[in-house]
């Protein structure tokens, strides 16, 4: 199979996935979206992604042999426990100063996907709706939970 067709059927696929219908392709040339399965109603539900605190986790030994500053400590962005609602309205604006860049950075396509309804980590945890990620800083990482919340408009 060639790339073209492998990435369109590739991506047929995760979009039959995350929208709960099936995809059926005899070939990678044909490709069809069957939602016949899938129940629609008239209830339009509205979304946020609820971000959590886990831990701050801080490396002394590898921030001593390595920042500039061998004393930084823990991320001080964040606190264990600390809870941040996100929605559609406040998704853009979460770099004004309320949210850690380079956490933003790591995490915020998936709270992007879990504002659209979307599935975070199908398969992966327990519940698709649940993430656990964290930041890239690898001297004082901060773990987080991502939920998505589902409310009828």
């Amino acid at each position: 199979m060639d790339r073209r067709k492998f990435l369109k059927q590739a991506g047929a696929s995760v979009l039959a996935l995350t929208v709960g219908g099936s995809l059926r392709a005899a070939n990678a040339d044909d490709v069809s979206y069957d939602n016949s399965q899938v129940e629609h109603k008239d209830i339009r539900m509205k979304h946020k992604c609820k971000i959590t605190v886990l831990k701050r986790e801080c490396y002394k030994d590898l921030q001593e042999k390595y920042l500039a500053d061998p004393k930084s400590g823990p991320c001080p962005y964040f606190r264990e426990g600390q809870v941040i609602m996100v929605d559609s309205d406040n998704f853009f604006r979460m770099l004004n100063g309320t949210f850690c860049a380079e956490a933003w950075d790591c995490i915020s396509r998936y709270v992007y996907a879990a504002l659209q309804g979307g599935s975070i980590m199908q398969g992966w945890t327990n519940d698709e709706r649940v993430m656990i990620t964290c930041c890239n800083d690898g001297t004082r990482p901060v773990v987080f939970k991502l939920e998505r919340i589902d409310e009828e408009d």
